[in-house]
């Protein structure tokens, strides 16, 4: 794999790097996608914004959505 597909492939495995907590892919339509690992209780307690599953056109808005759900828990 060579150019765009390398390029990529390295921001996923960065992405991954930086959030060890998610499961992150791409799709076969070429989005991003993000799930929280593990066992997960629910709770009427959590920030409204606090998502499991995230997805973004591009792995910056993923990054950045990341980055924010690492801040809601």
């Amino acid at each position: 794999m060579g150019g765009p597909e390398r390029k990529q492939r390295d921001e996923l495995n960065s992405l991954r790097d930086r959030y060890p907590a998610w499961h992150i892919w791409m799709s076969q339509a070429r989005r991003l996608w993000a799930t929280r690992k593990g066992s997960i209780s629910p709770s009427w307690n959590r920030d409204s914004r606090w998502s499991m599953t995230i997805d973004a056109d591009t792995s910056e808005d993923l990054d950045k959505q990341l980055e924010q759900q690492s801040l809601l828990g």
